[in-house]
């Protein structure tokens, strides 16, 4: 899980920093109302891209996974294609419904334009045919997921990584690029949404040639502790249901299959392990994960729809630089899912808390320093959009703050995933959902951006906080430990406290931006090396492999002296 978290912080790193690319150059070059309505068209696209692939990404990392650890991979092929055909069908009636509804939703999407100034404004002519060009890309959207989603199952995360994470947003970067230079708001849209086509037939090819190395697992863990093979083993392969023999010590091993209960529980497993027994599980959690993506997109298209597209573009850049922030979860979330999947199905509970407390710990490290520097330097950061989009600064510091707390849960919502309770997340999204749109309707009127940005805000909250306390009361787990508080004092002094007294004592520019994060950068990497055990950094992905690469350079300066 290390590795895979290494290459996923990479890869959220460069996705990232391609996002914000894509946003700054659209709002830098083109109009309000033009960058409004493209930002809204692009969500709802989103949102529709989730729908279409039902869920099926997250279904075949839990199947693949379980049956991987249960010796089973001759029904994997089955479990494939019980996903990808309802993917093909539902992404073909979808693409079917935005042809005919382009038209339509143009219009209301443009509603409350009320004309803009310095370029001209977006017809509804032109974002009808943006909308009936990207959904000709649907289809490949969801079938890139979905077999990413397939590879991930395998535990091989360099296809999402270098497909999803850095392929594809760089390829839309550059495709951006020509639209900007070109200065034709017509092709915005569709050269963003190009890429998902060969990222679709690479995504393919690849899960092919993982199918054909990924041969029965046959490695067994090392006879260590259990904290220490958790954090230090975790990309070893669970083992197969037989007796095995430690490699440090030769002594025969007792698997949990081994026992009574975990043959009755393996039977369970493989019993639904099919394709009726996959949409059971997929099923809700796809509507879920829909849940999901509107609690990130849909307060776009309502701020568009009740106060226009130009009211959408601020909205949209003021929340640029948190979605970013969230890529560090769901970097950490992808490499551990298979994980959390094998420990829950061999019934591990004690190895699975540990990996939760330490994995927080970590998604603390690394997202709340840009959190914070968020709430401080709202205004300075705006600027990189443009002047006029520091209205949004009051939008950074209600969502900054509420980010700090949903990263203190940790990746909550997929641990609950990984239990087997995909329902309760559907609730938990559903009741999310509905309480962001009712907050929004009630406030965006009266206080726009404002108003959306405290609709989102309750709803983070209580998609954290539900699936929380259904670890806390159910399973006994926990993200809140001794390295938990760590990363949180630790964030909170560095960068927190040394930028606020910097701002109060030069101002909130970028040269105070620039101090503060070395100021507080200097601080923060003693902090690592003074507590790095109590945060268990010698396993946070990158820094093991740093690790690692140091010994080697000193054991081969000791033998030059021979």
């Amino acid at each position: 899980m290390a590795r895979g978290g290494t290459l996923n912080i990479a890869g959220a790193a460069v996705s990232a920093v391609a996002t914000l690319a894509v946003s700054v150059m659209v709002t830098n070059r083109f109009n309000k109302t033009i960058a409004g309505a493209f930002f809204t068209a692009t969500s709802a696209y989103l949102i529709v891209q989730a729908l279409a692939t039902l869920g099926a990404n997250v279904g075949l990392v839990y199947f693949i996974a379980r049956l991987r650890s249960l010796g089973e991979e001759r029904r994997i092929r089955a479990i494939v294609r019980a996903a990808v055909i309802p993917v093909i069908v539902g992404s073909v009636l979808l693409t079917i419904g935005m042809l005919a509804f382009a038209g339509p939703l143009a219009h209301v999407l443009l509603a409350k334009d009320s004309g803009s100034k310095g370029g001209a404004a977006a017809s509804p002519g032109a974002v009808a045919g943006a909308l009936r060009l990207l959904s000709l890309t649907l289809l490949f959207a969801a079938l890139e997921n979905t077999f990413l989603g397939a590879t991930r199952g395998y535990r091989d995360m360099r296809p999402t990584v270098m497909v999803e994470k850095i392929g594809r947003p760089l390829l839309q970067v550059a495709c951006m690029a020509v639209a900007v230079v070109a200065g034709s708001a017509a092709l915005l849209a569709p050269l963003w949404a190009l890429p998902w086509i060969p990222a679709s037939a690479i995504s393919y090819v690849w899960l092919r040639r993982v199918r054909r190395r990924r041969g029965p697992r046959r490695a067994t863990m090392p006879d260590l502790p259990p904290e220490v093979a958790a954090l230090l083993a975790l990309s070893t392969p669970v083992p197969s249901p037989a007796w095995g023999r430690s490699p440090d010590s030769g002594r025969p091993v007792r698997r949990p299959e081994d026992t009574r209960s975990g043959r009755r529980m393996a039977r369970r497993q493989l019993a639904n392990a099919n394709p009726k027994g996959f949409w059971r599980f997929t099923t809700p959690r796809a509507i879920a994960n829909l849940a999901s993506i509107i609690l990130q997109r849909m307060d776009i298209v309502l701020v568009a729809l009740i106060k226009g597209p130009i009211a959408a573009a601020v909205y949209t850049a003021a929340t640029r630089f948190l979605v970013a922030g969230q890529l560090g979860n769901m970097a950490i979330s992808t490499a551990a899912q298979p994980r959390f999947t094998e420990l829950f199905t061999t019934g591990d509970k004690r190895n699975a808390n540990v990996i939760y407390l330490v994995t927080t710990g970590w998604l603390i490290l690394l997202t709340w320093p840009l959190y914070l520097l968020a709430v401080i330097y709202g205004p300075a950061v705006l600027a990189v959009f443009g002047k006029s989009y520091s209205a949004g600064a009051t939008v950074m510091i209600i969502l900054g703050l509420t980010q700090l707390f949903a990263s203190a849960c940790g990746q909550v919502d997929m641990v609950l995933i990984t239990t087997g309770r995909s329902s309760w997340s559907l609730v938990n999204g559903l009741l999310a959902v509905g309480v962001n749109i009712g907050v929004d309707l009630a406030l965006i009127p009266r206080y726009g951006i404002t108003g959306a940005a405290i609709g989102w805000a309750v709803a983070i909250v209580v998609s954290n906080l539900m699936p929380l306390i259904q670890l806390a009361l159910v399973f006994r787990l926990h993200p809140i430990g001794r390295g938990t508080f760590t990363a949180c004092a630790l964030c909170a002094v560095c960068f927190g406290a040394i930028p606020g007294l910097i701002r109060i004592a030069i101002g909130a520019g970028f040269v105070s931006l620039g101090a503060s994060i070395v100021a507080g950068g200097i601080v923060y990497l003693a902090g690592l090396w003074k507590f790095g055990d109590v945060l268990k950094l010698s396993t946070m992905p990158g820094v093991s492999s740093l690790a690692r690469r140091a010994r080697r350079v000193r054991a081969s300066s000791d033998l030059s002296g021979y």
